[in-house]
């Protein structure tokens, strides 16, 4: 077996995970950009946005984080299965 739909969902995963941080840090540069209605910048408000910065990338760290362990633990234990066939076949060539 080639488990080429296992190994799609894997790769499928590992790349969910990677929009999801995207999008995280992509929201927090926003928040850190965008202006303010009242046009007057204070101390708070810079404190505000670096507070809503980091909640937002670690919002994304943490929400997307999984679906790349996930999807790399995935492809791993196929690339386990491959070698341990192709081992298991040597040594039954071999006896």
């Amino acid at each position: 077996m080639r488990y080429r739909f296992t190994r799609l969902w894997a790769r499928l995963l590992v790349v969910i995970g990677v929009v999801i941080v995207a999008i995280g840090v992509a929201l927090a540069i926003i928040a850190l950009v965008i202006e303010t209605p009242w046009r007057t910048i204070t101390g708070q408000v810079v404190l505000e946005r670096i507070f809503l910065a980091i909640f937002l990338a670690g919002s994304g760290v943490f929400a997307g984080a999984p679906f790349i362990v996930f999807g790399q633990l995935l492809l791993i234990f196929l690339e386990q299965r491959r070698l341990l066939a192709a081992s298991h076949r040597r040594l039954r060539r071999g006896a």
